[in-house]
């Protein structure tokens, strides 16, 4: 990745994460790896130097944690060794309806999916505006596109707040005439922790190598928006095109199959 020097990339520890690891080590780029599994984190950290011959940091981190989250934004606005590239992947979800969900999992929510980006983007700009180079891709979900998601609404709102954070950040970006680019992603149904026991027809998923693949081409065109998938792509045009009335009752629904996501997190 030869406009990235140095990535920093949450919830590394499997799936996504893991995978933009993988990619972005492949094309020569030092790494900085943020997730809560600290055992399984060093595992994929351990792997990739034997495999790529790269540097790699280890941030071991639950983001839902103010003091840990503030040890990774304080790499970030590290300018000695400098983050090029901030991979915001990390995120939770629950599979229950509003009032039956647990208060606290729905602000660990908040604090994972749009709290944790937040700051991480914020600490990440103070550095790279100053060098007028950088990238970020913040890792939302189809959800985001959508005016509602049943049985995962704090989930749906943080990543529809994901995009409009990242949209408005380029915007303020343009302004200044920056170089530092911004992108949001936007998959649907990916094989990860999170989807683990769903059951969906083979059209309905998408394979981790083409969300990264299509992220970073994304990114490195400075696009504002990248949904994977001819499916998908087609569910968000149609979302953001017809009346919300009319959309409305069709909103998508968390599978109710999917007890482990409740569970788990990307990280």
């Amino acid at each position: 990745m030869g406009e990235y020097q140095r990535a920093l990339v949450t919830g590394a520890s499997a799936g996504i994460g893991e995978s933009f690891a993988e990619k972005l080590a492949s094309r020569g780029c030092s790494l900085v790896l943020v997730a809560r599994r600290g055992a399984l984190l060093e595992a994929v950290a351990e792997r990739i130097r034997e495999r790529h011959r790269v540097e790699v940091e280890v941030l071991v981190a639950d983001l839902a944690d103010p003091a840990r989250l503030e040890l990774v934004e304080n790499r970030l606005a590290d300018d000695r060794n400098p983050v090029d590239l901030l991979v915001n992947n990390a995120g939770v979800g629950e599979t229950e309806p509003f009032a039956d969900c647990p208060v606290d999992s729905e602000q660990r929510t908040l604090l994972v999916n749009a709290l944790a980006p937040t700051r991480l983007c914020h600490a990440a700009l103070a550095s790279m505006t100053k060098r007028d180079r950088g990238g970020i891709l913040n890792i939302s979900s189809l959800a985001g596109q959508l005016p509602a998601f049943r049985n995962s609404a704090t989930y749906g709102a943080t990543k529809a707040y994901l995009c409009s954070l990242s949209e408005s950040i380029r915007l303020e970006l343009k302004a200044r005439n920056s170089r530092v680019a911004v992108t949001v992603v936007c998959p649907g149904y990916v094989p990860t922790d999170l989807t683990a026991g769903i059951t969906l027809p083979r059209i309905a998923w998408v394979s981790r190598e083409k969300v990264v693949r299509d992220s970073l081409r994304g990114l490195s065109r400075n696009k504002p928006l990248v949904i994977p998938g001819t499916l998908y792509k087609l569910a968000a045009i149609g979302s953001r095109t017809l009346p919300r009335a009319l959309v409305r009752p069709f909103a998508a629904d968390s599978p109710k199959d999917a007890d482990a996501v409740s569970k788990t997190s990307r990280g």
